[in-house]
């Protein structure tokens, strides 16, 4: 309901090109103009991408992936994705869109920023935006507000140059006419299938093949490496135990943070909204100066909303906008339902959409949440913040005197402070205790026999770790895993069986053996597809790269080069029919042309971002990212 008085109407596609195209950069740069010759990775048409911004880059690439792989980076990933050059890339992309904009005479206004912003589900509490939770989850992401608008300024200005290069991008009608041809004339198929699990009940396991298997694939039975550990824990919680405030410090908190516990005021409004072009300012005006008076002859609001106004979120809700707070509407129409008593009407107010006649339904007063109300919440809040303190001090003087000591052992027979222990285990199975803390097991395995770690921060405080023992992988002996490897020898075999037979119906078949009868020799079953396009492959019941082949088949070529694979099924088919699909409803057409256009918009792009790299000046300075 709100949608028209945040910002203009957004295009999903645009969205999703500037995405392919890497103009909304998966990484929030921030200003690119930081860096000078000396210390750039790079420069584009002699504006310089500082180290600094590329290293920002980087860092957050690296958290990322860390925290996918739990934690530990693989060895050399990194280097394998290549993404310290993937980076620079995309930084010189991003420069480019900029200037390629700035040619075009676009920019994007902090309004518009702010609007977009507010718009997003995220940041909103029960649909409302809401600072608070907006700051909040920008701190979790370790993202400044600064830095998060630039990103959403860069988006927006991706969207207009999107927008922009896509009234280039002209359809003709042979285009159409031959890519509806291509995407919905259906075909059949028949075919059979040959699953392993069907082999697997004629597969009989002798000694001397499950040796022979277990030879060449004993590796994956390697056991994974162990180790027990000592260690020592600094929890928050147990220091949280021993912690009291006074009512002074509760109260001096509450105080400092007083704006986390205010509400401010918000008001409820209805709006009827008659819209302008920039052309028609003074009939428009008398139009809502037409549907005032009616209003103030006693006309029902929200029955005249609901006939009049052009605004297609709220006039089927008779024009409610809901409970906002000042800032969330733009600045004229904000000023003017802050202004208004309740149930009163406002004359027409001209924004850039057109006139608004508004009445303002009800006001929410502003609050203050009571100390009383926050006080055990508060006095967690400094409980858990200075226990973690206390954690990380403690964990600090106990590392100390363990060098002291010599010895992890040593200091805790002086300090008579009893060391926990683990017996073996594997990354992937830590002992109940140790359950969940990632880090802590990530650094766990990173270190070798007699070895003491750095102080380890996990979710719950601080550790200490001594690895007392490790046990290497091995092989196991066959009779240690002997069930194991029989059902993979029975699995592998299986396929092998099932893939054979496959290949040889498809030869027989190319041959000249008729298809129904090399399937029933095999026995095999034979089905049949239902009329199918390219554009509804889902409906052929064969898996989707599959019946994308079965295009390319016809009844003069009717069997594929090879048989098809899905998992552990070989699939044998052939071309069976053609036909031509009527034309579309009016409808369809619509939507079938309206999506060959974006195809035409991303092919536009595309040619563009290539011209500005080959065009421009740009030169890159590898040594700095080494």
């Amino acid at each position: 309901m709100l949608e028209l008085l945040r910002q203009q109407v957004k295009n999903p596609f645009f969205q999703a090109i500037i995405v392919v195209l890497i103009l909304v950069f998966v990484f929030f740069g921030a200003d690119m103009g930081g860096g000078n010759q000396r210390d750039a990775v790079a420069t584009v048409n002699g504006q310089a991408i500082g180290f600094a911004e590329y290293s920002r880059e980087y860092s957050r690439a690296v958290d990322t992936l860390r925290d996918q792989f739990g934690g530990k980076l693989p060895k050399n990933l990194i280097q394998s994705l290549g993404i310290k050059e993937q980076i620079v890339q995309r930084l010189i992309q991003q420069t480019l869109m900029t200037q390629g904009a700035q040619e075009m005479g676009l920019h994007v206004s902090n309004w518009e920023i702010q609007e977009e912003i507010m718009a997003q589900p995220f940041f909103q509490v029960d649909g409302q935006f809401d600072s608070a939770r907006y700051k909040q989850l920008l701190a979790q992401n370790n993202m400044a507000p600064k830095e998060y608008e630039e990103s959403m300024r860069l988006d927006l200005l991706g969207r207009k140059v999107s927008q922009r290069l896509g009234e280039f991008a002209v359809l003709t009608d042979w285009e159409i006419d031959q890519r509806f041809a291509f995407n919905n004339n259906e075909i059949k198929l028949a075919y059979a299938t040959l699953a392993a699990s069907d082999f697997s009940k004629d597969i009989i396991v002798n000694d001397d093949e499950l040796s022979t298997y277990f030879d060449q694939h004993k590796e994956a039975y390697k056991s994974a490496p162990q180790v027990k550990i000592k260690y020592l824990a600094f929890g928050v919680a147990q220091a949280m135990e021993t912690m009291t405030f006074s009512d002074a410090e509760i109260n001096d908190y509450y105080q400092r943070n007083i704006t986390t516990y205010q509400e401010a005021e918000k008001r409820t409004a209805r709006h009827i909204l008659i819209k302008t072009d920039g052309t028609n300012d003074e009939a428009k005006k008398a139009e809502a100066d037409g549907i005032l008076q009616k209003i103030r002859d006693g006309g029902d609001f929200s029955a005249l909303a609901r006939e009049f106004s052009e605004d297609p979120g709220s006039a089927s809700q008779g024009g409610e906008l809901g409970t906002f707070s000042s800032g969330q509407m733009v600045p004229t129409f904000d000023d003017a339902v802050f202004s208004l008593a309740k149930n009163e009407v406002s004359g027409p107010i001209k924004t850039r959409f057109g006139y608004h006649i508004i009445e303002l339904q009800d006001i929410t007063a502003a609050k203050t949440t009571l100390l009383s109300e926050v006080r055990d919440t508060i006095e967690r809040t400094l409980k858990q913040q200075q226990a973690k303190t206390a954690a990380f001090e403690n964990a600090g003087t106990a590392y100390e005197k363990i060098f002291q000591a010599g010895s992890l052992d040593r200091y805790s027979a002086q300090e008579g402070v009893a060391l926990l222990s683990t017996d073996f285990f594997s990354q992937a199975t830590p002992p109940a205790e140790l359950a969940g803390k990632r880090r802590l097991i990530a650094e766990t395995f990173n270190l070798v026999k007699g070895d003491l770690s750095s102080l380890i921060e996990d979710a719950d405080g601080y550790y200490i770790i001594y690895i007392d023992d490790v046990r290497q992988p091995v092989v196991p002996q066959l009779n240690a895993v002997k069930k194991e490897v029989t059902i993979d020898f029975k699995a592998a075999r299986s396929i092998e069986l099932a893939k054979a037979k496959a290949l040889e119906i498809l030869e027989a078949c190319k041959q000249g053996t008729e298809f129904r009868q090399a399937v029933g020799e095999a026995g095999g079953s034979i089905k049949t597809s239902p009329w199918f396009s390219r554009a509804k492959l889902g409906i052929s019941a064969l898996p989707a790269a599959i019946s994308s082949q079965g295009f390319t088949l016809s009844e003069a070529h009717p069997y594929p080069e090879t048989i098809g694979v899905e998992g552990n099924s070989f699939y044998v088919y052939r071309f069976q029919e053609k036909q031509t699909t009527p034309s579309a409803g009016q409808t369809a057409k619509e939507a079938f042309i309206a999506t060959l256009h974006q195809e035409k918009q991303l092919t536009t792009l595309e040619s563009w971002l290539n011209h500005m790299m080959q065009t421009g000046e740009i030169t890159t300075n590898p040594t700095l990212i080494e």
